[in-house]
């Protein structure tokens, strides 16, 4: 079956302009691409519709070349590229699992989007010693990992004057929240409402400080319940690179929002020490 129909950059192909890069384009991955000057980024997904949204907002407003591309097809060289996101959903084979450690411990900026760090990556014992997570299992006793679905996932800014949380970001409200790194207090917090959408709950951070945590979410329970951790946005050295992670993204809508594109546009933008 035919794909979908690619778009032109000054007057050449996207075929071509992948095919330069040893990639082919693929049904329902189709990619979007901006002047080559600005900075390549790649996205690494299995799952495209949200990924496209993505790639719109990185390309009009980051003025990004962005490529789009399926794990079978990713190239053995990321050097080249300005940023990687991470998007799989399923599985994520060992080779993909070692390029994307490889690109990130080698000076480059992996950004790791919502199901990235999920229950499937159980199975991927590298990537969770990168990330500095451990995954629990959904009977565990205490904190077991969890979805909530079709639910409100309020983005929570726990740094206000960060570069990353800032620049140029807007947010919805101000809200009541209480860290779950206590002991604490609650605290009034500029935060972005994510709806109908997923929250993750129960990551486990193994690493001890060694993240910079950004946000936090509130989210409602099935029962009404309002639950809140500072697992919704962080970032990481690892090596010589960087690793960021995102948590919202279930849906399309998510990156329809344009106060969250920002956001992930500034992890682009963000240098250390700056």
């Amino acid at each position: 079956m035919a794909g979908p129909a690619l778009g032109a950059v000054g007057g050449v192909g996207l075929g071509v302009v992948l095919a330069l890069w040893g990639v082919s384009p693929q049904a329902g991955a189709p990619v979007a691409s901006a002047p080559a000057s600005v900075g390549r980024v790649a996205i690494v997904a299995d799952d495209w519709p949200p990924m496209n949204a993505l790639a719109k907002f990185l390309r009009e407003e980051g003025c990004r070349d962005v490529r789009c591309v399926e794990q079978k097809l990713l190239p053995e060289k990321l050097s080249d590229c300005q940023a990687v996101f991470m998007y799989i959903h399923g599985r994520m084979t060992q080779p993909t699992e070692k390029a994307l450690i490889d690109y990130a411990t080698g000076g480059g900026r992996l950004i790791i989007l919502h199901h990235g760090i999920a229950s499937a990556r159980r199975s991927n014992a590298a990537w969770l010693k990168l990330t500095g997570i451990h995954i629990a299992r959904r009977d565990n006793p205490k904190y077991p990992w969890k979805v909530l679905g079709n639910t409100t996932h309020t983005l929570v800014n726990l740094r206000p004057g960060h570069y990353i949380t800032t620049h140029r970001v807007r947010y919805d409200r101000v809200v009541d929240y209480l860290s779950s790194d206590g002991p604490s207090r609650p605290a009034r917090l500029p935060a972005i409402d994510l709806k109908n959408t997923e929250v993750f709950l129960n990551q486990h951070f193994t690493d001890g400080r060694a993240k910079t945590v950004l946000f936090g979410f509130r989210a409602e329970t099935a029962d009404g319940k309002v639950v809140m951790q500072d697992r919704s946005g962080w970032y990481k050295p690892a090596g010589k690179g960087w690793v960021f992670y995102l948590q919202p993204g279930h849906c399309v809508s998510d990156f329809q929002n344009r106060g969250y594109c920002q956001v992930i546009l500034n992890c682009l933008t963000w240098r250390a020490g700056a």
